[in-house]
């Protein structure tokens, strides 16, 4: 306990595996309820750009600490849209979280946007997530969606990751209505393509103009610009932050 540097190295090893476990654990029970039919999709009302800033606070530092660069290019027209807000979030997440685990330092990842024209209140958002990085074989491509599965032994002790997190995404944009594709080269990096339905409220200003009363939100992250970015964009919302 004297060994300041000991006891620190402890910590950051306790810290990490119960991280990874807290994860696997997560991905477990996500895979458990899609192939028993027990998760449910919501469809409500929620603010795009917001929902696009906490993904971009969030990966952008993780891209910075690996000396990646990240970008996001949007163009979409509709702020307020209808759909599952939370499911998006996952599914962009579990990409952009893999482009920066197998993106070496110096490389780029990017996350584009571009929205279909509004018909009969409804729009379809294409999410295109690309990177630089290892990218895949022709022939795991083909397995890429199947639970369990990565390129080969290596990719699991280096990288770490338990080969559920594009199967889960997969059927997550299938639950969705949505399409995923994917283009890779062993070398050349890989680009995800992902299109997703969304309804579009009539009344969109009525939306935006939605306050949350009366609720409090405890921000905690290890990056102090991460927290204060969040608790600027709920407070946009009325909530109240500490």
């Amino acid at each position: 306990m004297d060994d300041k540097n000991r006891v620190k190295d402890c910590l950051s090893k306790i810290a990490f595996s119960s991280q990874h476990l807290l994860a696997l654990i997560n991905d477990v029970l996500d895979m458990s309820k899609i192939e028993e039919g027990k998760l449910s999709i919501n469809h409500e009302p929620f603010q795009l750009p917001q929902l696009i800033e906490s993904i971009v606070s969030a990966m952008h530092s993780q891209a910075t600490a690996k000396g990646s660069t990240f970008e996001c290019i949007q163009d979409v027209s509709s702020e307020v849209l209808i759909g599952d807000s939370l499911r998006v979030n996952q599914i962009l997440l579990n990409l952009l979280s893999n482009s920066v685990k197998f993106t070496p330092a110096g490389g780029t990842i990017r996350l584009s946007m571009r929205q279909s024209p509004v018909k009969d209140s409804r729009t379809n958002v294409v999410f295109t997530v690309s990177d630089t990085g290892i990218g895949m074989s022709e022939e795991f491509m083909e397995h890429l969606f199947n639970p369990f599965e990565q390129e080969d032994g290596t990719i699991s002790r280096k990288y770490g990751g338990t080969g559920l997190g594009m199967a889960i995404t997969h059927n997550l944009v299938g639950l969705l209505g949505g399409s995923i594709h994917v283009k890779s080269k062993s070398g050349q990096g890989t680009t995800f393509t992902v299109q997703l339905p969304f309804g579009v409220p009539q009344n969109p200003s009525e939306v935006s103009e939605r306050k949350f009363e009366n609720i409090r939100v405890l921000v905690v992250d290890d990056d102090e610009s991460t927290c204060t970015h969040a608790s600027l964009l709920l407070e946009k919302m009325g909530i109240d932050t500490r």
